[in-house]
């Protein structure tokens, strides 16, 4: 199994000196190359787990394996390595003030050894990765292809989410999170994102885990559909299953979990 969660324990204080137990004995598997996206009410645990699996929270209890490697004692630098991801605020996963090329070229790096910083690196890509670059968002059938000298500041919420995508998958990661990361783009950029984010994934062969409020996403994305409730799962469904579900059935969970 590519990614396992076994036994997850966290919680946090509330208000006074009560505290919330939000995770407690939560076991996940996700097998190499599955799409999984996962769905809940606000609060269930979606993005906490996201945060656990990269490294943002620390765990309580519980481990995390990826590629039969333990994840749970490193720290979410060294996890980056190994697992790309994409926020849900475009600005967060790029660099306004560099270019597009230079964005790719900081992504790149991001699996390098922790010297690769002093060995020399430059930020500035040469000829040969500019064409690399444009090539590669030629590929995809993005425009950005034609704007590498670009600053990033100056394109719009859609564009700066597309390379956010591309940046996080560029050097292959072993695991790609996806948190929300089309919830604050119009229709017509969530479908372009949507659609290179399958394509990305079933290309590189990565395992992915997608956080989405939107069940039209839910029911038409991935191959597996899972559901969370503070922070227990409380429904798994394959694509052959999900295909039984529609829109409200989901809603009726949400109220009755």
């Amino acid at each position: 199994m590519t990614l396992i969660v076994d036994q997850l324990a966290w919680g946090h204080p509330l208000p006074g000196s009560a505290w919330r137990q939000l995770f407690s004995h939560f076991s996940l598997s996700c097998s190499q190359g599955q799409f999984v996206v996962v769905i809940g009410s606000n609060g269930s645990g979606k993005s906490t787990l996201l945060n656990l699996v990269a490294g943002t929270l620390k765990l309580q209890g519980g481990t995390i394996e990826l590629e039969g490697r333990p994840l749970h004692n490193l720290r979410d630098y060294q996890r980056a390595r190994m697992i790309g991801r994409v926020m849900q605020n475009p600005l967060e996963g790029t660099c306004p003030g560099l270019s597009v090329a230079e964005n790719l070229r900081l992504a790149e790096r991001r699996h390098r050894p922790a010297t690769w910083w002093h060995d020399g690196f430059s930020i500035h890509p040469n000829g040969a990765d500019r064409r690399r670059y444009r090539a590669l968002l030629a590929d995809l059938g993005l425009p950005l292809a034609d704007r590498l000298d670009e600053p990033v500041g100056q394109l719009s919420g859609g564009q700066r989410q597309t390379l956010s995508l591309v940046m996080a998958t560029l050097s292959s990661p072993d695991l790609l999170l996806l948190d929300e990361h089309t919830a604050a783009l119009d229709p017509r950029a969530e479908a372009t994102v949507m659609a290179l984010t399958e394509r990305l994934i079933r290309q590189l062969g990565t395992t992915a885990l997608m956080v989405t409020h939107s069940l039209e996403q839910a029911l038409g994305h991935g191959d597996r559909l899972v559901m969370l409730h503070q922070g227990r799962l409380i429904g798994d469904w394959n694509a052959a299953e999900r295909a039984e579900l529609n829109p409200n059935s989901l809603r009726a969970m949400y109220g009755t979990a």
